[in-house]
């Protein structure tokens, strides 16, 4: 439930125009942050499937409809100099970071034969490097303030699927989860990984009739997810009810995970 648990403390929320995304910033707005969109655009993303409704730019609905405010920053995560630059605009903007949440993915569909090598390399900048670079220049940051970092991994990271390199890209996300945890845990940032399974957004488009007729079989509860559930994750792993959880990987998959055995 929306509280006021992020008063005034900074959000940067990659690739949150869209999706999960834009769930997870609107949620740590109704908490009374101030969020940064950090995407590579302004406009959310219009899905056949889903949110074929949402046109408000997520840093204008944060800042109208919500208890907090919200900047939109043009990054593109896969290029180190347009994040550094994306920190630098956001402490510029509001004195420092407190939350980091690396959210911003693409899935490129294939196999090993069909998936091009730029192919290979765009998801892993994207998925992967895209994640460190964040990272790497939020942390001097959140070291101040002892903030956290939360990244979005999927259960694709524990099962595979989805193709090699998203397979692979976010198997990485959540072994440097791990990792962060440890090299960062004596300067008191928590660093730990939300998994979601099959959520409700434009980037389900790439899925046939059968592969939501399988996803229904995977998740355990009568429903998909919203993007809000991950957001409520967020929330929770980034407030003083979570002080003591560090390098953990939260699946928020309807028992997705659980109906494979992992």
């Amino acid at each position: 439930m929306p509280g006021e648990r992020h008063v005034d403390r900074t959000v940067v929320v990659t690739g949150a125009a869209s999706g999960i995304g834009r769930g997870i910033a609107r949620r740590f707005g109704t908490e009374g942050a101030n969020v940064v969109v950090a995407d590579v655009q302004r406009e959310p993303k219009q899905g056949a499937r889903y949110d074929s409704d949402v046109t408000t730019p997520t840093d204008v609905a944060i800042t109208e409809e919500t208890l907090g405010e919200a900047t939109y920053v043009e990054t593109d995560v896969g290029n180190p100099d347009s994040v550094a630059a994306m920190v630098e605009a956001t402490v510029e903007t509001y004195g420092g970071i407190d939350v980091l949440v690396n959210n911003a993915g693409i899935q490129i569909v294939g196999d090993s034969q069909s998936t091009t090598i730029g192919e290979w390399q765009q998801s892993i900048d994207v998925d992967l490097s895209g994640a460190f670079y964040c990272a790497k220049f939020a942390v001097p940051h959140l070291v101040e303030r002892q903030g956290q970092i939360i990244n979005i991994g999927s259960v694709r990271g524990f099962e595979g699927g989805g193709g090699p390199p998203y397979a692979a890209a976010k198997g990485g996300v959540v072994n440097m989860t791990r990792d962060l945890a440890m090299e960062l845990g004596e300067d008191g940032v928590r660093v730990n990984c939300i998994n979601p399974g099959y959520i409700e957004t434009p980037l389900q488009d790439i899925n046939t009739d059968e592969d939501v007729a399988k996803a229904e079989e995977h998740t355990l509860l009568p429903r998909f997810g919203q993007p809000e559930d991950v957001g409520d994750a967020a929330v929770f792993l980034a407030s003083d009810e979570a002080s003591f959880i560090t390098g953990a990987n939260l699946a928020v998959d309807g028992g997705w995970l659980a109906h494979s055995g992992l």
